[in-house]
């Protein structure tokens, strides 16, 4: 089309022509003749698109022709050139309009390195009679067109306020899923991005585990909630995932069960098709040099759940805690206190219903039942149960307080999490401990647990946890009331109550709440244990200390003597 045309050669009416032309023809074919990319072998070629990044265009066109505008969620393998395909599409339309400004952002500094060369690239050999004149003082991670009033900006999501400040039509968040901060960074970024036909965001990245902004934005959009549309690209889309299949080859019974998987597809027929000899192979390869299965399953996944249940490095086993979340389901009822002793139940015809992969009701949104008793059943005449209280500041946007009750068989009777300032807290725990005939109580005693402690002492509960330490140097035996959660025991209750419990399917969990904080549930880099980034743990901890007091708690009938397990002199209230 262009030749050997220079900018010389034209006149400004046959170049705004060719501009013109240029700017009305398919992406493709625009990359194609016009973009210049390297190849992973290492020559630079034209710019030719793949099946991950057709499919993907298809999608956001057919968005943008419905409400003008793009919203998408891209969910992907490693190295299938979204990323490529971005960039590109971004700078078609930043050299074409007038007064449109793109930013890109990558998690971290080496990512945005390489975007910044490969859009520079673009710039680099483009023919010379479309591209404008970069500005003298065009930054080294970006590039600005004074003729167009337009700019095209790289950055690197580093802090909560990365991106605030800046407007831009045309966004691109590079392994959003890797951000620090990313749920922060992110509401920066909807506000700098006017709300108007022609403007972009794309979020992609590979899975880093449930939960988290990107899992939120991936599940809302594939379950309609908001504009935002899911994009998913398998593993098996990128041609060059092959190698060649040595003789006496035979399927493994894994890898006949995942090519049946994939030829009905569980996520609809557009991912469906029949895996070859060389992709399993090349697949062998790939795990054998990745050491792990499910390192794999998160850099190339099958299918959607997959990625984000084999990522993440989560503490509970992901297909147990799916066993467990299964088998949640709706409170019978849902309390509102009323201060002293007094609950009367909440109409909850205005709360968002939460449902499985079946369609089955399993819970009400977690905003919903923010400060309501949530009860699976009532206390029996004779029945024995177990609380466990983790305790926050209380702050209205800060952690959660939240409290379990159980049975003796260990079942989830009752769950509340909501923000109470210490001293209600406590009245909170009495009164409902007293409805559950003097449940054995264990606040946890860590901060301000004290406080909540302290109160339940001066109403005069009757059952509350009494932990011993013993001090090997000296071999002496302390008493304090409460549970408190340290380095020993934090791993104690995490791994051998409640992980346990998961493994042989015996934890009881009914509340939907328990079982995504039990997901979200991770290691960090430092080995300590907690939330993912982003996410609350309140659940996870109130309830595998709900499970410690059930396994220690004394086994005795309400209408029996109260056992001598506590004092209620001030030595032991500390």
């Amino acid at each position: 089309m262009f030749g050997s045309v220079g900018r010389a050669a034209l006149c400004p009416e046959q170049r705004l022509e060719m501009i013109r032309q240029v700017h009305n023809q398919p992406f493709e074919r625009f990359a194609a003749q016009c973009l210049k990319v390297r190849s992973k072998e290492g020559p630079i070629v034209p710019f030719k698109m793949n099946q991950a990044q057709l499919y993907a265009h298809r999608k956001v066109q057919e968005q943008k022709q419905k409400i003008g505008k793009v919203r998408a969620a891209i969910l992907k393998a490693r190295q299938q050139g979204f990323s490529t395909w971005i960039g590109g599409r971004y700078y078609k339309i930043t050299i074409n309009r007038v007064g449109f400004n793109t930013f890109i952002l990558s998690h971290e500094n080496a990512t945005t390195g390489k975007l910044a060369q490969m859009v520079k690239r673009y710039h680099e050999h483009c023919p010379t009679p479309i591209k404008p004149t970069l500005d003298r003082d065009s930054a080294s991670l970006g590039m600005s067109f004074k003729s167009l009033d337009s700019s095209y900006e790289l950055g690197t999501a580093r802090n909560a306020e990365t991106g605030r400040g800046f407007t831009a039509q045309l966004f691109h968040g590079s392994e959003v899923a890797f951000w620090p901060k990313a749920a922060q960074i992110l509401a920066g970024v909807m506000q700098a991005v006017p709300n108007v036909n022609g403007s972009e965001i794309m979020l992609e990245s590979t899975a880093n585990g449930q939960g988290g902004a990107f899992y939120d934005y991936v599940m809302d959009a594939r379950f309609g909630r908001g504009e935002f549309i899911l994009i998913f690209s398998p593993w098996y889309w990128d041609p060059g995932y092959k190698s060649p299949v040595p003789e006496g080859f035979e399927r493994t019974q894994e890898e006949k069960e995942l090519a049946e998987m994939v030829a009905m597809h569980p996520d609809g027929p557009q991912f469906s098709c029949f895996l070859s000899d060389e992709q399993l192979m090349w697949r062998r390869i790939k795990i054998h040099e990745l050491k792990s299965n499910d390192l794999f399953k998160q850099e190339y996944p099958s299918y959607i759940d997959e990625a984000f249940l084999a990522s993440g490095r989560p503490v509970f086993d992901p297909l147990r805690v799916l066993d467990a979340k299964h088998c949640c389901r709706l409170p019978d009822e849902v309390l509102r206190w009323q201060g002293d002793d007094r609950f009367e139940p909440v109409k909850t015809a205005g709360f968002e219903v939460v449902y499985d992969h079946d369609n089955n009701p399993v819970g009400y949104d977690f905003k919903d039942c923010e400060g309501y008793l949530q009860l699976w059943g009532r206390p029996t005449s004779n029945g024995i149960y177990a609380i466990g209280a983790d305790v926050s500041e209380g702050l209205e946007h800060g952690d959660y307080c939240s409290f379990d009750i159980v049975d003796e068989l260990g079942v989830q009777i009752g769950h509340y999490h909501g923000h109470l300032e210490m001293s209600r807290y406590g009245e909170l725990l009495n009164a409902v401990g007293r409805m559950f005939n003097d449940a054995y109580m264990g606040v946890e005693s860590n901060n301000h647990g004290h406080a909540v402690i302290l109160r339940l002492k001066q109403l005069a509960y009757p059952r509350q946890h009494i932990m011993q330490n013993t001090e090997r140097q000296h071999e002496k035996t302390t008493h304090k009331v409460g549970w408190t959660t340290d380095k020993k025991s934090k791993p104690e209750i995490i791994h051998d109550v409640l992980g346990a419990a998961l493994f042989d399917e015996s934890s009881g969990i009914q509340c939907i709440h328990t079982a995504d904080q039990c997901l979200t549930y991770v290691y960090h880099n430092n080995g300590s244990l907690g939330a993912r980034e982003g996410c609350y743990d309140d659940c996870v901890m109130s309830y595998a200390i709900t499970l410690k007091m059930a396994d220690v708690m004394p086994r005795l009938r309400p209408n029996s003597p109260a056992p001598q397990t506590h004092s209620t002199n001030g030595s032991l209230y500390s």
